[in-house]
């Protein structure tokens, strides 16, 4: 009998960036960047509880699942989504000659699950061993995808180290071209946050796949007995 496979949404990220106006200091301090303080940093995760339906027909799950393997009914489905915003300020520091260096004074992203669905086919009965079979085997996605708020964390701490580095590098700029460069930066950290969210979502596709596999499909689908619903029940289902 055939198994279902997980499918995910792909999530969108969006950045909102916020620039602020100069902030001027006393003319006797010499012309040369300040060291930069660690901004204010806050990280929100707005998580979701997965909600489970089970309302749906194995019918109607694989034809909401339209790109999975043909050689598998599906029985279950995950879906995921996620929608992130990156807000970072930054500040321009008048320096005594006219020029100006630029300060991060803010890091807030904030990555929002927006969807996550648990689909089990309504023809299984709830306790009945198939229907068992295929919720444990859906609560592996569902664990996978919660375990995203900690891959997110564990990665920030280097991409805001890098954030950080840029800024101490960088020389006084003339007035006509700070305030290009701090739309370029805003622009650019932005990009940088989405680009990182994605390898993280990679490897969660990744961690997925390892256990959609056509070899895990058949043990479970095996799992109650040589006539269960994966054998008779779904099947006539789908030819109807």
């Amino acid at each position: 009998m055939r198994r279902a496979r997980a499918v995910l949404a792909v999530f969108a990220a969006t950045c909102v960036l916020v620039g602020t106006s100069a902030l001027a200091i006393n003319p006797a301090q010499a012309a040369v960047c300040p060291a930069v303080n660690p901004p204010e940093i806050t990280f929100d995760f707005i998580p979701k509880s997965p909600q489970l339906d089970r309302n749906r027909s194995v019918k109607w799950l694989n034809h909401k699942a339209a790109s999975h393997n043909s050689g598998w009914f599906v029985t279950g489905l995950t879906r995921y989504a996620m929608q992130a915003k990156f807000e970072m300020r930054i500040e321009p520091v008048a320096l005594g000659d006219g020029s100006y260096c630029l300060l991060p004074a803010l890091i807030h992203p904030t990555v929002t699950v927006s969807e996550h669905l648990v689909y089990i086919a309504s023809e299984l009965p709830r306790g009945s061993c198939e229907y068992n079979v295929v919720y444990a085997h859906e609560g592996q996605h569902v664990a996978i995808n919660q375990h995203m708020e900690l891959d997110i964390r564990n990665a920030l701490p280097k991409f805001l180290d890098a954030v950080t580095s840029d800024f101490s590098q960088m020389q006084p700029l003339s007035p006509r071209l700070a305030a290009p460069r701090i739309r370029n930066l805003l622009s650019k950290y932005g990009r940088d946050f989405k680009l990182l969210l994605a390898k993280i979502d990679r490897n969660r596709q990744l961690d997925h796949g390892k256990i959609d596999t056509a070899a895990e499909y058949d043990r479970l689908s095996h799992a109650c007995g040589p006539n269960s619903a994966f054998q008779t029940t779904l099947p006539a289902a789908m030819r109807k």
